[in-house]
């Protein structure tokens, strides 16, 4: 999830005002570019709809965080758009949906996210003319996503997970072990003096589970750590950004933190969910995945009951694979999810 699961470790309704507009490519009557809020759950959401021709297939985007709204972040999608219309949303509480509904944000909860993306999902079907939807979610939005297709599965063709979230408490531990194996092979005697006075997990959002990051970040695969160096630059850098959406999108994860940070200590997708899933169930897992470590995820994708199911790992890649590796992530996305693939 980006900085949640970077703290753990680290896409719609009546149009409202503040569409950016439509732009259809001389020659592609059927492409589409478009931004603007729609009114979801209630209150005003930002959703980005892109794509080369509106024939193909459809992926809903739900973004890591919480409130890590990757409409601000679109460099790693474009190359998504020849095969795919790309729909993103930034979520209660994130980005310029935060920018629009600010402090005042009702309902800022895990389950309250859900049933907007839920919506979400509906909107788009509606706008495309699709029966079905794909469904990718990204590390807070792979719990997110998982809730969504067992709630309502008659609107997905398929899932795929990346930085798939499995369990806070599981996730924690692998890290305290992983970390205590690599500060011993390197003889990082402070690491492993820190390490051994917070001790092993279950901790609470507090001083211990930080600690455990700020050692966590120091071991990150390097491209992870260079994309997490430079997010709030590229949020920026966005072409139409202006500097009160960048405020936005810092405030909004801020905002959202400290009222879902209950829902993130409480993650546990087996327990909650379970392990039958209602529609092909696919995951994009970096191989060096840290901060949803990746052999939790593998255990977990092990146990999965789909109609269909598969896992990619991408070699040398991390917790944001879909960027750093984006042409290795989209050879096994067009391969899960390519048009004639599903029902």
């Amino acid at each position: 999830m980006a900085r949640i699961w970077i703290a753990l470790a680290l896409v719609l309704g009546a149009c409202a005002t503040g569409e950016r507009g439509t732009f259809l490519p001389p020659g592609s009557r059927s492409a589409i570019a478009e931004e603007k809020f729609v009114r979801i759950g209630g209150i005003e959401q930002w959703v980005s709809i892109r794509g080369a021709d509106t024939r193909n297939p459809v992926i809903v985007v739900v973004h890591g965080g919480p409130a890590v709204a990757n409409s601000s972040l679109p460099g790693p999608y474009r190359a998504w758009e020849g095969n795919f219309t790309v729909v993103q949303w930034d979520q209660r509480g994130a980005g310029k949906t935060f920018g629009r509904n600010g402090k005042s944000t009702p309902d800022v909860t895990a389950e309250r996210i859900a049933e907007d993306g839920i919506e979400v999902a509906q909107y788009s079907r509606h706008r495309l003319d699709k029966q079905k939807v794909i469904l990718l979610g990204h590390s807070w939005g792979s719990l997110l996503g998982v809730t969504m297709i067992r709630k309502r599965p008659d609107l997905f063709s398929a899932y795929v997970g990346t930085g798939q979230v499995v369990s806070f408490a599981r996730a924690t531990k692998a890290q305290y072990g992983d970390l205590v194996r690599r500060a011993g092979a390197e003889g990082n005697q402070d690491a492993l003096l820190k390490l051994h006075d917070i001790g092993p997990p279950p901790y609470e959002m507090g001083p211990k589970f930080f600690e455990l990051q700020a050692w966590n970040d120091r071991y990150l695969p390097r491209a992870d750590a260079d994309y997490l160096h430079t997010m709030v630059d590229m949020v920026r850098a966005a072409p139409k950004s202006t500097p009160q959406e960048t405020q936005s999108w810092i405030d909004g994860r801020q905002f959202s933190m400290r009222l879902l940070s209950g829902a993130v200590l409480a993650a546990d997708l087996p327990a909650a969910e379970g392990y039958e899933m209602p529609v092909p169930f696919f995951i994009i897992q970096g191989s060096e995945d840290r901060i949803t470590p990746t052999a939790l995820v593998e255990d977990y994708f092990q146990h999965i009951q789909a109609p269909r199911k598969a896992m990619a790992l991408i070699s040398g890649a991390g917790h944001f694979a879909y960027a750093t590796h984006g042409e290795a992530f989209l050879a096994a996305l067009e391969k899960f999810v390519a048009r004639d693939s599903l029902p």
